[in-house]
Parts: C-alpha cells; structure tokens; sequence
C-alpha cells in the first residue's frame, strides 16, 4: 500500500470501511444498506467513525494532518467533514483521468467551468491538464478547501478562479456576458440552498442549468455531469443530452461521444459497491 492509497475494505449495513494510507474509516453509505459484511473483524475499533445519530466523528486515533489520497496525477487532501464525509469522493477517478485525456485540445487560452465544484478534485485535474479553471461552489468552506488543494499540488499559481456563487446564477452571468468554455464539469447535489437560501431540487433545477451549460460550450467540448440522486440518473441526463436541440445537427457528424455508467467503488473481494452516475460528452 502507497502512501497516499485509498482503499475500500468492505461494506454493508449502511456502512463503509475504507483506508487512507492505513488510517481506517468506518462511516454511513446508504448505498450500502442491503449489503452484508464480509469481514466483520475488520469493522473493530476504527481509527475514526463517524456517529449518524450524534452527527459528529469519533476517533480512535488523531486524524493525520497531512493525509492525501493519490488521485493519479495530483493528490488531494483527505479530512473529516461535518456531514461524514472525507472531502474527496474516490469513485470520480475514472472521470478525472477522463478529464486529463480529453484536454488534447487545450490551449493558453482554453477555459473550464466546474459547477457544484467541493474540495476542488476535478479543478486540480483541469488546471493540471493546462485549463484555466472557474471553480465555483455555493460553500466557502468548500472553496477554501479547494484553495489549500491546489497549493498542495503546486498550483497556488495557476490560473484558477475560485468562485463562493450559486451555480445557476453563475451560469446564467456567464451566458449573459458571451462567455464559452471548452469544458464544464457539474456535480449537482439531490437537493441545497445557494447562499442566498434559494433552494435547489435537482429534479426540477437540472434541465435549465444543464441548457445553459450547452450554451457555454464552444467545439471543441467535454462535458461531464455526475451526481448520486436516486430521482436522476445516467439515462435521464444522456435523454435530455440527444434530444437536445442545440446538438442535434452535431449526432450527425462522427466524432460525437457520449458514455453513461454508474460509478463504482470495489471492495478486498471484489465486491462493486455503486456510488453514483455519470455522462461524458465530448465533441471534436
């Protein structure tokens, strides 16, 4: 095991046991609730568990400070959060290198939006790859932790704009004022408040926001939207994604891409444990 390797030892019963660098994690995933536990004698005595009726992380043993995870071509800073999670979602690797392989295109000039942005992984990935990043997200906590990420991976130069604004909003400012993107990344949430308390339903919020990525886009584009919301999956967004009219005339040249899937993480055994879906869209 690296020194910054991230692993999934098992889950079930709601639960998830996972390693950073040998600090074991024992904290809720829902979709984990209809599984059984391989290993139970793996479960004792956590080095942090995080308590769902407390809302708060127990530890057996101090959290590192400096603990990282390697995400392939950058690391990204692992801690605890208030809610349980770790400020990292592991499972996205696969999107991330999907991010970096896409950018053959890019330029001193090239662009990225990253909507619903966290801690900042795929920011690092796209400013790794040579994009100039927006990165925006309606917590500051978030984009401050994704401050100190791109210090960590020797991007507190780049060309990074980091961003505390609702998505929406934001997106609708950048229409308004003729800004294009060669990539944009998003990450709804199932439901939120933006700053100002407006709440957002991503059943209902989606559609216009995913419109008004569309019209950010400029070729050549990639496009990536994932999310873990049991009322949107991969087949809603990649419907709404053909049917579209501005990529009609665009399904009829070659070199128009699109792969849907579900996201996965794998246990010691082998087990998949699904953590979400994602589209990737990507144009000539």
């Amino acid at each position: 095991m690296s020194n910054h390797s991230y692993e999934l030892i098992d889950f079930g019963e709601g639960r998830k046991l996972e390693s950073i660098a040998g600090h074991r994690i024992d904290r809720p995933c829902p979709a984990a609730d209809n599984d059984r536990r391989r290993h139970p004698d793996l479960w004792a005595k956590p080095d942090a568990y995080f308590d769902s009726k407390l809302r708060r992380w127990l530890h057996h043993n101090a959290w590192p400070a400096n603990l990282r995870v390697d995400c392939g071509s950058f690391r990204m800073p692992a801690q605890p959060t208030p809610f349980g999670h770790i400020g990292i979602f592991p499972e996205q690797a696969d999107n991330w290198r999907w991010l970096s392989d896409s950018s053959w295109h890019v330029d001193d000039g090239s662009r990225a939006l990253n909507l619903f942005a966290y801690t900042g992984a795929s920011t690092i990935a796209l400013a790794g790859a040579g994009y100039q990043v927006a990165h925006v997200d309606a917590a500051r906590p978030n984009v401050q932790a994704a401050r100190l990420a791109a210090e960590s991976n020797e991007l507190a130069n780049a060309p990074i704009r980091f961003l505390v604004d609702d998505a929406a909003k934001f997106s609708t400012r950048e229409v308004r004022r003729g800004v294009v993107y060669e990539t944009v990344v998003l990450d709804p949430p199932s439901y939120g408040h933006s700053p100002r308390g407006r709440a957002w339903r991503i059943e209902r919020d989606l559609w216009p926001l995913l419109d008004q990525c569309l019209e950010l886009l400029e070729a050549p584009f990639s496009l990536l939207v994932t999310g873990h919301s049991p009322q949107v999956d991969q087949t809603d967004v990649a419907e709404v994604l053909r049917r579209h009219e501005k990529l009609q005339a665009r399904w009829q040249r070659p070199g128009l891409n699109l792969a849907e899937g579900r996201s996965q993480l794998r246990d010691r055994q082998g087990r998949r444990l699904d953590a979400g879906f994602f589209v990737q869209l990507g144009s000539p």
